[in-house]
């Protein structure tokens, strides 16, 4: 953590830059986000490129003021800085009732998930590129493995084509994924921002296409996990996969229970009719955080898994999961509470 004592030592920038600094800076604070920045990265600094971001994207100040101190809180989580290379800051349109209301939304970008993939430790080479029609591009496999062969041209490179991804672990093994433009389409249709002219895909297509090859590549590596929760941070969604199937309803657990059960109005998505296949990937992390909620043994362990549980909730949108994450982590906590009670 950063130790800067107050606002006012802080520079603020001018212009409305400046105002949207001044604006956010109190309330970025007052939130902690001070001890989630990496240690290279100082709160200032952090607090100025949402501030830029903000003042390049004229939708982010008609946004929910909330909804954009709840993204740059995300972003600080993960360790990126919202800066459009790293990270970014984007709107979308959620339905509540009869009326459309504007949110913000914080999406990892090419160069932040390459960041926290060479910070894994497993992976000795990643990278991942957009070829245009211009470019010389080779993929192929054999008894030895995959194989790739690219030599961008930097004059007259044509249309965007195709974009790949590789990896090459410690061990020598070299892992690709290769997406050609029709199936990048597909995600970008049923990406939230896919249509917004103030969006991610309007402002950085090869940037989005490289991460959604990202997206592929990392459910591949070792360090699965953690790359693939980065990526689907900003609910963009790979719908070129087949849905998964949906999960019997196990006794003994209240988790999917309490998210059938939930009398909240849903949230509804611009792209709600492609919401599908989402959510089983949902339902299969909400049943996975709601058993670590139930399974703590104490208050300490119960913090750590809701508070994880929380964050990812918040994350998917979705009011249903987030009031039955709160649901099942009250419950829990009062179990807890009793059951000290009784010991002393």
């Amino acid at each position: 953590m950063n130790d800067v004592s107050n606002v006012e030592t802080l520079v603020p920038l001018e212009g409305s830059s400046g105002h949207f600094f001044a604006m956010i800076a109190p309330q970025l604070r007052s939130q902690g986000i001070e001890a989630l920045l990496p240690s290279g990265v100082s709160f200032e600094a952090f607090v100025r490129a949402a501030a830029t971001a903000m003042a390049q994207n004229p939708e982010l100040a008609n946004a929910d003021q909330k909804s954009v101190i709840q993204s740059l809180i995300r972003c600080a989580t993960h360790g990126l800085v919202p800066d459009n290379r790293e990270a970014a800051l984007v709107t979308f349109k959620e339905k509540q009732g009869t009326n459309f209301v504007l949110k913000a939304q914080y999406i990892p970008m090419v160069d932040g998930v390459l960041k926290r993939a060479r910070m894994s430790g497993q992976i000795a080479v990643i990278a991942a590129k957009a070829v245009f029609d211009g470019d010389a591009f080779d993929y192929w496999m054999d008894e030895q493995g995959e194989h790739i062969n690219y030599r961008p041209t930097f004059k007259g490179r044509g249309e965007f084509s195709l974009a790949f991804a590789f990896a090459k672990l410690h061990s020598g093994e070299l892992i690709v994924e290769v997406m050609p433009k029709e199936d990048i389409e597909r995600v970008k249709s049923a990406s939230k921002t896919g249509n917004s002219e103030y969006g991610a895909w309007a402002k950085w297509y090869d940037r989005m296409a490289v991460k959604s090859v990202l997206h592929r590549l990392a459910r591949r590596l070792p360090s699965a996990s953690e790359l693939v929760t980065l990526l689907e941070s900003g609910d963009e969604f790979d719908f070129s996969r087949q849905p998964e199937k949906p999960i019997p309803k196990q006794g003994g657990s209240r988790a999917l229970d309490a998210i059938r059960s939930q009398s909240t109005e849903s949230v509804t998505l611009e792209h709600e009719q492609m919401a599908e296949p989402a959510q089983a990937d949902h339902a299969n992390a909400y049943a996975d955080h709601c058993a670590a909620i139930e399974g703590s043994s104490d208050t300490a362990e119960w913090q750590q898994a809701y508070t994880t549980a929380w964050t990812w909730a918040n994350e998917t949108g979705d009011q249903n999961i987030i009031a039955g994450i709160k649901q099942i982590a009250g419950e829990r906590k009062k179990q807890l509470s009793t059951g000290h009670s009784a010991q002393q």
